[in-house]
């Protein structure tokens, strides 16, 4: 039972910690390309998988309580686990906001896209970019660029975290 339950553990930390550890770097781009929608679309996919991201740790409850080796008492299980909860704490805490934050913020200082004029016989339902940005919005856009540097960074720290937990899943140091 317990191979069954660290292969389910294992197997949802790639299917769900993976894409939550990148969705920050998937709204930094939205945001650089200023479009809110994708921005949205990125923060809505971190909260999705962080939510989904406590499966992964139930599961690993589960492992640790049919192990018999492993306790909540090891050092690399507490680490671990005090790990993971301060990047749920950055991510839901700060991150998804903060994108979320963006994606209003691209809606002020972009104009909605227009659309695209007929021409002739074809009926095109492409869309032109909107007009440049007038200068008075140069501060908004400095604005942007600012939380899109802490969104890349705390993305940054997200994926680190992730990277520490995953050495200490896999190398079991400080412990017997």
């Amino acid at each position: 039972m317990y191979k069954l339950i660290v292969t389910l553990h294992v197997l949802a930390a790639v299917l769900l910690i993976g894409p939550f550890a990148l969705a920050a770097f998937l709204g930094h781009r939205a945001i650089r390309r200023h479009d809110a929608e994708d921005t949205r679309a990125a923060a809505r996919l971190m909260a999705r998988f962080g939510l989904g991201s406590l499966l992964v740790a139930l599961l690993g409850v589960g492992a640790l309580s049919s192990s018999d080796r492993y306790t909540f008492r090891t050092p690399w299980v507490i680490i671990s686990l005090t790990l993971y909860v301060v990047t749920m704490g950055v991510a839901t805490g700060y991150t998804v906001p903060a994108i979320r934050r963006a994606a209003a913020m691209i809606e002020q200082i972009v104009p909605e896209r227009l659309p695209a004029p007929e021409s002739g016989e074809q009926n095109k339902t492409e869309e032109v970019a909107a007009p440049p940005m007038a200068t008075g919005d140069l501060v908004a856009k400095q604005r942007l660029d600012a939380v899109a540097g802490r969104i890349a960074g705390s993305g940054g720290l997200v994926l680190l975290l992730i990277v520490l937990i995953t050495i200490l899943m896999v190398t079991r140091p400080f412990g017997r």
